[in-house]
């Protein structure tokens, strides 16, 4: 792909890029390269780890590119100084396998330079995939948050009926610690059927708020059942093939009473007509 057609399709917002590379022609050609471009980054260099550490100190980045071997260091210092920024290694020809060493200690990605910088020419492409997965990856944390805090017990299988998450609300709502409810086969919360058949004239009632379904029993780690709602959604990956199962549970064991004593306070009004 051209880099000027991907530095015009990725967004205007400027991305804070850090390059660190002790060499001044590389530094050069890095900078050339993105002004040449107009590429949509604020870029700030360091020639070594120490000036790297001040700079870190006071700034924070969206990407570091950082060589490999740096005056003072190697990229392995700047790994140990950030913990939350990607870094790309760039490395000369012959060091694949430091590359692939830094990547494994925590790097995203690594470039092989070569004497006519053509390896710049990834470079856009690479920090366009850096910001989509960092962003990918905020959103799996805030949804991740959200379902953990709710107070709706939250809980998903997969297709082969694996339970492969739980919530907080779940655990203690039902009774399980994490370790002991995460692999069990989610039938682990459902009454046998020959209770079922027992209890659910007990609790059998139209859903709260109004819904078509009726609700279901489900029991606790100590054996103690208790009616709940139940709403599920199919999970399914990019090629619309079914993945998993997420299962929202509320106990309407209040509910229930209240709609109970409603009905037994009209029965004995129209009693006493």
């Amino acid at each position: 792909m051209n880099c000027r057609l991907v530095g015009r399709i990725m967004e205007e917002k400027q991305h804070k890029v850090m390059l660190i590379e002790d060499n001044e022609l590389d530094r050069m050609a890095f900078m050339r390269f993105v002004r040449k471009n107009a590429l949509p980054y604020d870029c700030v260099a360091a020639e070594s780890v120490a000036q790297s550490r001040e700079i870190l100190a006071s700034r924070q980045f969206d990407v570091i590119i950082s060589d490999y071997m740096l005056g003072d260091g190697t990229v392995f210092d700047i790994l140990d100084l950030v913990k939350d920024t990607p870094i790309i290694v760039v490395t000369g020809a012959g060091d694949q396998e430091i590359a692939v060493k830094a990547w494994r200690a925590g790097a995203y990605d690594y470039f092989i330079k070569d004497h006519n910088h053509d390896y710049l020419k990834t470079i856009p492409i690479t920090i366009e995939n850096v910001i989509r997965h960092r962003r990918t990856e905020s959103k799996l944390r805030l949804l991740s948050a959200a379902v953990m805090s709710t107070k709706e017990c939250v809980y998903i299988t997969d297709m082969e009926q694996k339970i492969t998450f739980v919530n907080k609300a779940f655990l203690e709502s039902y009774g399980y610690a994490e370790e002991e409810i995460v692999g069990k086969d989610g039938s682990i919360v459902w009454v046998a059927s020959d209770q079922n058949a027992k209890v659910r004239g007990v609790f059998e009632t139209r859903c709260a708020g109004g819904g078509s379904g009726l609700a279901f029993v489900h029991k606790r780690k100590d054996g103690s059942i208790f009616p709940v709602s139940l709403s599920r959604s199919l999970i399914k990956n990019p090629n619309g093939e079914p993945v998993a199962v997420v299962s929202v549970a509320h106990n309407i064991t209040e509910w229930i009473r209240v709609e109970n004593e409603l009905k037994a306070a009209m029965q004995e009004k129209r009693l006493m007509v």
